[in-house]
């Protein structure tokens, strides 16, 4: 009689936290600011792409003395535009993590979804306390249902939880000096890249009177001064190293390693579950 009695409490709980919209709306919230972390740190690595892309694309064009001439500074960036690239790649797969993980929660929380899962644990409990029910299956078969849809309707928000908790308490601080330091540099560059456009246009615009006026140290002038400024954009990447390396890291963890080992226990608990022998309990 206890042992039915704990059964039927325990059924009815997770019944009515599934018909409950309290967990999915805490759960749906932290979603959608693990969402606007990642899109907004994916939108700067997008940015910071682009603006290495602009100073490899620089090309200087000019015909000093009246010998044809072209100088590409940016091929020194090939390495910084790896690294970059990659932590696109990690960003745009954080966001498609969570969103995963939001398409998942909304099936969990639908109302097919609920009704099911409540009218399981009711079938489960008329076969605990009325044995002559006229049923096809056992109830270990109903409740190895219950704890198959249990996993699937509440593994997702506990895991979307247990992520929030990890990073308010662990992770939070460490991505927020990270992309303010991420923030601040990519200014920086961006200020670099126009003046780098700006002085490249005019030296383009004046290359037709070099001959004329005799300017080729000019045009070496500016080779040299060019040059300097992707040597400090590479500085300015190298400060700017440790924070996306810090990024990465963070995304990686708040948004596919810890919902992954969530996920794990999870199903692992499931199949230790249903492995488990629940013929003598129910009698």
């Amino acid at each position: 009689m206890i042992k039915k009695t704990l059964f039927t409490f325990l059924i009815t709980v997770f019944v009515l936290l599934s018909l409950s919209e309290s967990l999915d709306t805490k759960s749906s919230q932290e979603l959608d600011a693990s969402l606007q972390r990642a899109l907004t740190t994916f939108a700067a690595a997008r940015l910071l792409n682009g603006l290495v892309s602009v100073v490899q694309g620089t090309e200087v064009n000019v015909s000093p003395a009246g010998v044809g001439a072209t100088f590409t500074p940016g091929q020194l960036l090939d390495p910084i535009n790896d690294m970059v690239e990659r932590f696109s790649w990690v960003m745009l797969m954080s966001s498609v993590s969570i969103g995963i993980q939001e398409v998942m929660l909304h099936l969990g929380k639908s109302d097919v979804f609920k009704i099911f899962f409540s009218v399981a644990g009711l079938v489960f409990i008329l076969q605990l306390w009325v044995k002559n029910i006229a049923l096809p299956w056992k109830i270990e078969r109903s409740f190895q249902v219950i704890i198959v849809l249990g996993v699937l309707r509440f593994s997702v928000p506990l895991l979307v939880m247990l992520n929030e908790v990890v990073y308010e308490n662990v992770l939070a601080n460490t991505y927020e000096s990270a992309f303010t330091t991420v923030e601040k540099h990519t200014e920086n560059v961006q200020l670099m890249v126009e003046a780098v456009e700006t002085k490249s246009d005019s030296i383009e615009a004046e290359s037709s009177f070099i001959d004329r006026f005799n300017m080729s140290k000019k045009y070496e002038t500016f080779k040299w001064e060019l040059r300097q400024q992707v040597d400090a954009f590479i500085m300015q990447f190298n400060m700017m190293m440790e924070s996306l390396i810090k990024l990465i890291t963070v995304f990686i963890l708040n948004t596919v390693v810890i919902p992954l080992l969530a996920l794990w226990f999870f199903v692992w608990g499931a199949k230790l579950l249903l492995r488990s022998d629940f013929h003598e309990m129910f009698e």
